[in-house]
């Protein structure tokens, strides 16, 4: 008489199976997941660098600032780049299927952000158009460059420092910022919707140089590697 499997130790086989299988498959999910958008960001900081140089080289500019001017709205800003962009869609002119693409959405920074002790969007992303591969695209054209802010102080949980008559506590920087680009690589409807890992932000200043929002598409660039830690809206401080 030959032997066999007991029918609780194939039951036993394939529940070890099943635990390996899922302690396995989900890191190789999220790693072809993350190489993915690592593609998708490579391809659309490069998209959008060369719309910037088109720009300069058809209008006869010594570099990119040309495109940037302190006299101009962010909207006039937004279709002078626009334009470089074959196939793309100007959001306020889209049909119904492109809206949808249109969609505002929270961004998160790349770290867990708190704002009055919760967890906190570092802004809101309302898409000015989007291009044939699918990038969303953002524009701010500041009226000054380079200009004067004021801000609040605020603690390591987002509240807002005061002195000792209850003033909240402020500081001044000055910033040769012109304009400001932001992109979500994969669009506004796919997540993570966060810096570092499918949005990016670049400044440009008067000299035309093009500089990363706290240096985030230089891992990208260099390791292939997304720098970000992932995060819930609205979670207390532990």
């Amino acid at each position: 008489m030959k032997d066999a499997f007991t029918l609780a130790e194939v039951l036993i086989t394939l529940g070890v199976i099943g635990i390996v299988a899922a302690i396995t498959i989900s890191p190789l999910i999220a790693n072809h997941k993350e190489k993915v958008l690592v593609t998708r960001v490579k391809k659309a900081y490069s998209e959008f660098q060369n719309s910037l140089e088109l720009y300069a080289a058809q209008n006869n500019c010594n570099d990119i600032s040309c495109i940037s001017d302190t006299n101009q709205t962010s909207e006039e800003l937004t279709k002078k780049l626009f334009k470089q962009f074959n196939g793309a869609k100007y959001c306020r002119d889209a049909n119904i299927f492109w809206k949808s693409k249109c969609t505002s959405s929270s961004m998160k920074h790349n770290t867990p952000y708190y704002r009055d002790g919760v967890t906190s969007e570092i802004g809101i992303f309302t898409p000015s158009f989007i291009s044939a591969n699918g990038v969303a695209y953002m524009v701010v054209q500041y009226s000054s460059c380079p200009e004067v802010f004021i801000n609040y102080k605020r603690d390591e949980n987002g509240n807002i420092l005061l002195d000792k008559d209850g003033n909240p506590v402020t500081y001044t920087y000055t910033s040769d910022v012109c304009a400001r680009f932001y992109f979500d690589a994969n669009g506004t409807n796919s997540g993570p919707n966060q810096y570092g890992a499918d949005i990016y932000i670049f400044d440009l200043n008067s000299k035309g140089k093009l500089s990363s929002i706290y240096g985030y598409i230089n891992p990208v660039l260099t390791n292939g590697k997304l720098e970000y830690t992932p995060y819930e809206l609205g979670k207390e401080k532990k």
